[in-house]
């Protein structure tokens, strides 16, 4: 079967994002370690995979992982990613993105804007012309298959924006060039506001009416140490 096959499966699990680059420009953007010729020899397409708006919360509130410790969302999301990479013929690898190899992780938002998934905002993440900054990139699988190469993302939110994230920013480290990340979690280990919310990404005025539910905030606002 093929690589559709395996995005319509991981669509219906909440994973419906997803952008394509040619195997060259991936090679290009990840360490040694991530290579294709080191992770799966002969593959010509690399697919970024992630989530938008509420469907994958949604989803993963009704699926038997929910109830696990200590990191239900990724069990779920590691399975959904092997049940969809078992529909391609050869099969698929998977490059999740808590994973590593020889110590480095994948470069994802640097693979998620060459496949078109948006451009990086002050607020510190990718911006998506539709769901703004209420996305998230979960896995690169890297295909057998000749895909159509995505264009790599031109949208410019933050052009001539009012910047009401800054405003909004607890710590004052959201600035014209992106976030002060050192500021940035400082301020969330001492700001109980921070903790487990980021009000400047809720200011974002790209996609509002995808914004996540006030749970999935909170989880993926987690501070792990």
């Amino acid at each position: 079967m093929s690589a559709a096959a395996a995005l319509e499966s991981l669509a219906r699990a909440g994973l419906a994002l997803s952008g394509v680059l040619s195997i060259a420009d991936y090679d290009s953007l990840v360490p040694e370690a991530w290579r294709s010729d080191a992770l799966a020899p002969g593959a010509r397409s690399a697919i970024v995979v992630g989530n938008a708006g509420r469907a994958l919360w949604d989803r993963f509130l009704a699926a038997p992982e929910f109830a696990r410790e200590p990191d239900p969302l990724d069990a779920y999301t590691r399975r959904v990613l092997d049940e969809a990479v078992r529909l391609t013929t050869p099969r698929a690898a998977v490059g999740f993105y808590a994973d590593q190899r020889q110590g480095q992780y994948l470069p994802l938002v640097k693979l998620a804007q060459r496949a078109g998934f948006g451009t990086p905002g002050r607020v510190g993440v990718l911006i998506h012309p539709v769901y703004g900054p209420w996305i998230s990139i979960r896995a690169v699988l890297l295909a057998h298959e000749s895909l159509a190469a995505a264009q790599p993302a031109s949208f410019e939110p933050c052009s001539g924006c009012p910047a009401p994230c800054a405003a909004a920013c607890h710590g004052q480290v959201v600035g014209a060039r992106g976030v002060d990340v050192a500021g940035c979690y400082h301020v969330r280990l001492t700001n109980p506001a921070c903790a487990l919310a980021c009000d400047a990404r809720s200011a974002c005025v790209v996609g509002p009416e995808h914004a996540y539910s006030r749970a999935q905030i909170a989880h993926h606002s987690k501070i792990r140490r």
